[in-house]
């Protein structure tokens, strides 16, 4: 191990977002409810939300990836910030889960 720290950080956050990968299954499974209304398919920002949902799975794999190879390549804090990539999926659908139980 080149650096404890940065490997169990990589290696616990890597395994927090992979549980959420069940989170985002039922998430994703409901974000086809966009286009319940007839001629929402066609509108712009209805499309991009759905298509940046389902494209989680894939930043987590690529951001699991890239900051295996950078940590291998003692680029250590480029890794962590590639590695903490998948929370701009993960924090707001936290905040709506507290702001919809505080309501």
């Amino acid at each position: 191990m080149r650096n404890k720290k940065v490997f169990f950080t990589l290696l616990i956050s890597q395994i927090l977002f992979g549980l959420f990968t069940f989170i985002w299954f039922f998430v994703a499974l409901m974000s086809v409810m966009i286009f319940d209304s007839p001629g929402s398919e066609k509108l712009f920002w209805p499309v991009l939300l759905f298509i940046i949902n389902w494209l989680y799975p894939v930043a987590l794999i690529l951001s699991i990836i890239v900051s295996w190879v950078l940590y291998r390549l003692d680029k250590m804090k480029t890794a962590i910030t590639i590695a903490m990539v998948p929370l701009i999926w993960v924090l707001p659908v936290f905040c709506i889960i507290i702001y919809a139980g505080s309501s």
